[in-house]
């Protein structure tokens, strides 16, 4: 049985040719410079297109941004040819696939319109029977302007999108009608993002010929039999979508095959197999298979245990023998729900549990709120997911968020997060705004559900779908002039419904929920912390001092962040040398929170010493950020089982700007990143302040019962310990227990409290926690200038840092000089008379590579919380 030949070099990525269309609107196009075409290499966008031809400069340097406003207000036209032979044109099925257009575009076959789009989050499929010719074809995409269409779509929505303009630090101002149109929100400026509204294929295009069904989709839902958590056996039932011009009659069959193995061998090591007859009308259908797994291999979250993956195969055979092209499913078998039971508060106010159960166990969610890694759709390379989501795990985290004003993600970060273990909260892509109600909006939206449910419901690493980003908040409480609570309430049921609907269709073994954040229904009250996620912003927007977090007790925690600076080589990349200032026009410009660089900087002033320079000023803005993020998660952690989850904003950036991001634009590590991976290690100790005691707390999130000795000390900055409590405990499976309490005026009879650092060192059959605590704000402290060692070993695969130090050494930091990467366990507090050994971890996705001993030995730097102050 052989396939049908498909056709040659089906893929229509790579060059193709851009030119302005139509007349150019503006004063400050480069007419001259686009009277001919240039080169355009898809998957990818007009800006990068326009940068590589040389016609714009980087948008990110400076304020190069503003020129380039004008780019988004013309028409595009990307053309190729498209070579078909004559086998190619008598087939019964010929179509033109786009797996991604952005945004709005009329398709065009030598010179006949075959398709249209008005959404990037969907596939596109241009019938081309009739219109395909023998020999070269010539292939056009007209792009329309999306801020033209959306303004368009807005002037005929009876008052129902208003423009939502964003507003630069510098006062510039630009309004967007962006509710209007289905496409990346923060391409129109955001609080951490640019205004450059991409046009272009974002993702990749083919000409598929051949007599066989398209396979459309594949969906599988699981039946887990036996004991939760250690099935005996998993019955999988399998719908296969499939879309054809014409009847079609045959079999459809599925092979699943176990784990990780190259694609050779994997027919070679089926594990079961399926087929089934097919019989199919013109246009969509669907088959059914039932496969049935003994004795399975279950795939868990990152550190709760492996990540198993199945191979899913399937393909059809026609009555004729031919055979389509394999459609290839990673399954993971595993059960995850969303736990929501009617409980009541401390206080005996009413509450209902939300958490995540995955095979039967309680997951306490840690991570972090995931954004568009770039601006740039060709920038977000399969080695910059990597990096990103790898990072995540490395900081122990287990769940990511993918907010709903970037863009579904692409097929890389999915695969990652089911490698990796990474659970993927999915929202549906609408953010802060007020989305028409209109029959046309929500079927495209509806559209548009479909689409993505199928693309992804298969993914282990799929835990939740949720309508949108903050909208149910918005219509109760933001948009009080768009008509009364009543008639807001109807017109956001309406449009959240239409979701709803298709997720009850498409996948109905997996929650929806409504909005984040959300109680669960669609209210007029979505953020009550007593119920659902809740969104908490008072100590960032409300300019709140860090401890405003400890009065707040939510069930999860899905959004809360605090800003920092990038890194000063970072900055250095963006930013003139004469702007390198907080208050600058172009700094400011890098910064897109209103007042952020005045928020940090009298943060700065009430948390800590001004420091002495710029780079000082970057690194202490990441500290204050830093103990910000810890002060939430490590109570929040503390609250568990009422509280199971913390998600902050954010881990990524999409350029080069001051934000919440814990990972920076180029990668690097901010030290929040580090220090997410001391607050959500499975175990932490942790210190607190309580009305004028010293609370000592342990909490798991190991699934067994931990045996545990621990102690407190106390120090001086110059290392003479002054202080020494013990405990021991044996501490519940997923427990959290205050273990010690001690008066303040019990420390402090021989020192003052600015004297002080507090230290917590806890150990447990395989796990082990440090932490810190000081009495006093960090700028009352009575820091010393650091006496330490520091000594480069080698060790297997790469080279670590041993660091010694015989006093108290703020928030330790070391780097390789200009080389990518970081040392684990970096921006430490170091406690005396202990050594740490700190690996380093090359960032290979910027090219990096380890270093001999000899380099690292050449290039390494320190410095610490002293060093960041004059003296």
């Amino acid at each position: 049985m052989n396939a049908t030949p498909i056709l040659s070099n089906p893929l229509l990525n790579g060059l193709w040719e851009l030119r302005l269309h139509g007349t150019p609107r503006g004063e400050d196009v480069p007419t001259a410079q686009l009277r001919t075409a240039i080169p355009a290499t898809m998957p990818g966008s007009v800006h990068v297109a326009l940068q590589e031809a040389g016609i714009v400069t980087d948008p990110f340097y400076g304020r190069n941004e503003l020129d380039q406003q004008w780019i988004d207000i013309q028409d595009w036209e990307l053309s190729r040819t498209v070579t078909a032979t004559a086998a190619d044109c008598a087939r019964t099925r010929q179509e033109l696939i786009f797996n991604g257009i952005d945004t709005i575009a009329t398709i065009r076959l030598n010179g006949s319109v075959v398709g249209r789009s008005v959404n990037m989050f969907r596939r596109v499929v241009c019938d081309v029977r009739g219109v395909l010719k023998p020999g070269k074809n010539v292939l056009s995409v007209v792009l329309e302007s999306p801020t033209r269409y959306a303004q368009a779509f807005a002037a005929g929505a009876k008052g129902q999108i208003r423009p939502d303009d964003f507003i630069w630090q510098t006062g510039e101002k630009r309004p967007s009608y962006r509710t209007g149109i289905r496409k990346v929100q923060c391409h129109f400026g955001w609080d951490w993002g640019t205004y450059l509204a991409t046009s272009g294929l974002w993702q990749d295009a083919s000409l598929e010929c051949l007599d066989t069904p398209r396979i459309a989709a594949v969906q599988v839902s699981q039946t887990h039999l036996g004991p939760v958590g250690a099935p005996t056996r998993v019955t999988l039932d399998i719908t296969v979508h499939l879309a054809h011009p014409a009847a079609v009659t045959g079999s459809v069959v599925a092979i699943l095959m176990g784990g990780p193995m190259p694609k050779e061998d994997r027919r070679e090591r089926a594990v079961i197999s399926q087929s089934g007859a097919l019989k199919t009308r013109a246009g969509e259908s669907t088959a059914t298979l039932v496969l049935e797994v003994a004795n399975p291999l279950l795939w868990w979250p990152a550190h709760e245990g492996e990540q198993y993956l199945y191979y899913l195969s399937v393909h059809v055979v026609t009555a004729l023998g031919e055979r389509s092209a394999e459609s290839l499913t990673k399954i993971g078998l595993r059960t995850c729900e969303v736990i929501t039971t009617k409980d009541t508060a401390a206080d005996g106010s009413p509450g209902t549990s939300f958490y995540f159960q995955v095979n039967g166990r309680p997951i306490y969610a840690k991570g972090a709120n995931w954004i568009p890694a770039d601006q740039f759709v060709e920038r977000c390379t399969p080695s910059v997911y990597r990096h990103l989501l790898e990072s995540m795990v490395e900081a122990n985290m287990n769940m990511v968020r993918v907010w709903g004003g970037g863009w579904y993600e692409q097929e890389v970060f999915y695969d990652l997060c089911d490698e990796l273990g990474i659970l993927v909260w999915q929202d549906f892509m609408m953010a802060c705004g007020f989305y028409p109600d209109l029959a046309a909006f929500t079927k495209e939206l509806a559209a548009e559900a479909r689409y993505q449910i199928r693309r992804l419901s298969a993914r282990p690493s799929l835990a939740l779908w949720c309508g949108d980003n903050e909208n149910n908040t918005g219509v109760a409480h933001w948009w009080k002039t768009a008509g009364s609570l009543a008639s807001r309430m109807r017109r956001y049921t309406k449009v959240i419904g239409a979701l709803g609907k298709v997720v009850a269709e498409e996948d109905p073994d997996r929650r929806f929920w409504p909005s984040s954040p959300s109680n669960g229904v669609i209210s007029d009250s979505p953020d009550s912390p007593n119920h659902g996620d809740v969104h908490y912003w008072t100590v960032w927007h409300g300019k709140q001092p860090f401890s405003n977090y400890l009065t707040v007790k939510p069930r999860f925690a899905s959004e809360f962040g605090f800003q920092s600076f990038p890194e000063p080589r970072t900055l250095r990349d963006c930013i003139p040398a004469a702007d390198m200032n907080p208050s600058s026009r172009v700094m400011e410009h890098h910064q897109r929170s209103n007042d952020g660089n005045l928020m940090i900087t009298n943060t700065m002033a009430r948390e800590m010493l001004i420091p002495k320079d710029f780079p000082s000023f970057c690194w202490v803005s990441q500290i204050n950020q830093a103990m910000a993020i810890r002060t939430a998660v490590e109570h929040w952690r503390r609250l568990k089982p009422w509280c199971m989850g913390t998600l902050y904003w954010q881990i990524n950036d999409l350029w080069p700007v001051a934000s919440w991001s814990s990972i920076d634009y180029h990668g690097r590590w901010k030290v929040l990143q580090h220090a997410a991976a001391r607050f959500y290690a499975p175990l932490l100790a942790s210190l607190i302040l309580v009305d004028g005691q010293l609370e000592a707390w342990v909490t798991s999130d190991v699934p067994s019962a931990l045996p545990l000795t621990g102690t407190v000390t106390t120090m001086t900055w110059d290392g003479k310990a002054v202080g020494r409590f013990p405990f021991s405990l044996k501490l519940p499976a997923q427990g959290s227990k205050r273990v010690l309490r001690l008066p303040v005026t019990q420390l402090t009879t021989k020192h003052e409290a600015h004297q002080l650092c507090c230290f917590i060192s806890v150990k447990a059959p395989g796990h082990s926690a440090e932490n810190f605590q000081t009495l006093v704000p960090w700028k009352w402290i009575g820091v010393v200038k650091p006496r330490l060692s520091t000594k480069l070993v080698a060790i297997d695969g790469g080279v670590a840092l041993e660091v010694t130090p015989t006093t108290v050494v703020p928030f330790f930091h070391a780097e390789l000089g200009e080389l990518e990467g970081h040392f684990v366990g970096d921006w430490q507090v170091l406690r005396p008379n202990t050594t740490y050994r700190l690996p380093w971890v090359a960032h290979t996705e910027r090219g990096a590579s380890m270093p001999t001993l000899a380099q690292a030995r050449a290039q390494l730097t320190t410095l610490s919380l002293w060093d960041t102050v004059a003296h």
